[in-house]
């Protein structure tokens, strides 16, 4: 627990903790009443001038200019505004200003195809638009649209700071204050709401538990335009924590903002985390971090242990190097990291361990199809009861009650538990490999190709089996430093080390020429979905015919049938 020496004093933190109405929807205005340091630079950007800090007072300002053009513009409680936009920080606080007048922000990533994302606004029933320019001709190319307004032209309007009489709203704990989309690797995104108490769920415990020493400075390169980096700017501003905002999730855009801002705690999603070139970090930057942050799917042992191996960590009332990667699992519906284990340098407990539920979570559980729980070490279906999860999917109430089951809500995932009560993430519920012999999971799999391969990425997918009606797993591997590889030695080691494992073994091996060849989704998932349709004949005789590759073995002349393949 963090008492002293702290950005944000106990006393200013424990009178946030009481406010019996704190939510997501006030919580901006309940801080503004607490903090004696509004004139400290809080919230950092990367702009043309340089780094530049904005003071809560600063974003204040901004926010009662954006509010009072809402106002005018007809937001009124309940409205659904759409905010559309590559820059953060106006995301933030077009958010803030939207709901201090109970209205709710449908969020959308600025990645998302023009199509995906007019059908997105569309279903959440979105009343008015403020995007980029850029955006709102991309999505709207033969105008309508929720009356868009460019954030340009909102900027130039928005001159009004008054606060207004009953400003802020005051809002009932169940009113929906944000609708954000899920990553969409399985289908087409899904609109989840949140309410203002709910998505509020969990962050006083984390007033007290984040670190947030006067040492301390986040930065976030989780996309800003997600339910989960409202979440932590909103954390991050009642703490007083200084926190740089990175909109580029690229590996090397979060190493050049590092060697900027020296962060001693940095948060991104894990291919962000994977992709960062430790190599391109200043020695300050290398030596600063003490705590990493993954976040949404568990990250890889491949990918954790570059990290901790630098940074710092306190020991003995002075620093040892290595650092901490706290792994936490999450879903866009959960609204909040509910499964976290920290690794070390010292760290052993790999295998998609994901540890135990976070305090906010009242129970959690490995269910079968019926809602009962299932034997210690076998794989079921993750259910979890938590005030933090969305009330529901928006204007979709059928989706909503399948993803319920005997009072737990269903975050997609397959799991399994030990018997000290630690869980292990086994598969996402689409992505379970149906083979003759019985399921195969496929994120163990994916741990041994990535430890074996030393690949920066890797999908374990299905492909028919031509031998019948089932899938045989297959593995799509990504370098990204130009090194040759074999496909062939490649797919006997995995072997090797799969059947050591006891897991099935692959049928074969892609050796994927560029990204376009293991794609990814706007959040930076892969997306299996795609992989299965483009190799669902890999193992039906030659591959398709607008694939270049190289046959390096006929499926007769290897036990199993395994082939290998250069994609």
């Amino acid at each position: 627990m963090h008492l002293f020496g702290t950005h944000r004093s106990a006393l200013a933190r424990l009178r946030l903790a009481r406010r019996a109405d704190l939510g997501a929807g006030n919580f901006f205005w309940h801080t503004c009443a607490v903090a004696t340091d509004l004139d400290r630079p809080l919230l950092y950007r990367r702009e043309s001038t340089g780094l530049t800090g904005h003071s809560l007072a600063e974003l204040r300002d901004r926010v009662l200019r954006y509010a009072n053009w809402y106002r005018a513009n007809g937001v009124r409680p309940g409205t659904r505004v759409g905010v559309h936009t590559v820059d953060g920080l106006a995301g933030l606080l077009h958010h803030v200003a939207i709901t201090s007048l109970g209205g709710a922000t449908v969020l959308t990533n600025p990645n998302m195809a023009a199509a995906t994302a007019r059908d997105y606004f569309q279903r959440a029933e979105t009343e008015l638009l403020v995007a980029d320019a850029r955006l709102i001709a991309a999505t709207y190319p033969d105008g309508g649209g929720p009356r868009p307004h460019s954030l340009s032209t909102v900027e130039q309007e928005a001159v009004d700071t008054g606060q207004a009489p009953g400003h802020p709203y005051a809002n009932r704990d169940d009113d929906v204050i944000l609708v954000s989309h899920s990553s969409g690797t399985t289908g087409i995104p899904k609109p989840a709401t949140f309410a203002h108490r709910s998505f509020a769920a969990g962050k006083k415990e984390r007033l007290w538990n984040f670190p947030s020493a006067r040492s301390d400075r986040m930065l976030t390169a989780l996309p800003q335009s997600h339910s989960s980096g409202i979440s932590y700017l909103s954390l991050a501003i009642m703490l007083g924590l200084p926190t740089l905002l990175v909109d580029d999730q690229s590996g090397a855009a979060v190493a050049e903002a590092m060697n900027a801002f020296e962060p001693t705690v940095v948060l991104g999603f894990p291919i962000t985390l994977a992709d960062l070139p430790i190599g391109a970090l200043t020695e300050r930057a290398r030596s600063g971090v003490h705590t990493w942050m993954g976040m949404g799917d568990a990250s890889h042992e491949r990918h954790i242990r570059p990290l901790v191996r630098i940074g710092r960590t306190r020991a003995r009332g002075g620093w040892t190097t290595g650092s901490t990667y706290v792994d936490g699992l999450g879903s866009s519906e959960m609204g909040m990291v509910l499964f976290k284990v920290p690794h070390t340098a010292d760290s052993d407990n790999y295998g998609r361990l994901i540890g135990r539920p976070v305090a906010v979570v009242e129970s959690a559980a490995a269910l079968d199809p019926t809602g009962r729980e299932v034997p210690t070490g076998a794989a079921g279906l993750l259910g979890v009861r938590t005030p933090s999860a969305t009330p529901g999917y928006d204007n979709d109430p059928e989706l909503t009650e399948r993803a319920t089951l005997n009072g737990y809500f269903l975050t997609g995932d397959v799991v399994s538990q030990d018997a000290e009560g630690n869980f292990y993430h086994l598969d996402r519920t689409p992505d379970v490999i149906t083979t003759a012999a019985g399921a195969v999971h496929s994120l163990p799999v994916e741990e041994v190709v990535l430890t074996e391969t030393g690949a920066f990425d890797a999908a374990v997918v299905a492909a028919d089996d031509p031998a019948g009606q089932a899938s045989l797993p297959v593995a799509v591997v990504l370098f990204n430093d130009g090194t040759p590889v074999d496909p062939d030695e490649l797919l006997r080691r995995c072997n090797t080390a799969l059947e050591r494992a006891g897991l099935a073994p692959l049928a074969a091996l892609v050796v994927a020429a560029d990204r376009a060849g293991l794609p990814v989704g706007v959040t930076g998932k892969v997306l299996k979905r795609v992989l299965r349709e483009t190799h669902r004949d890999l193992l039906r005789g030659k591959p398709p015919a607008d694939v270049a590759h190289s046959r390096t073995r006929s499926p007769e002349d290897e036990p199993g049938g395994v082939t290998a393949w250069r994609h």
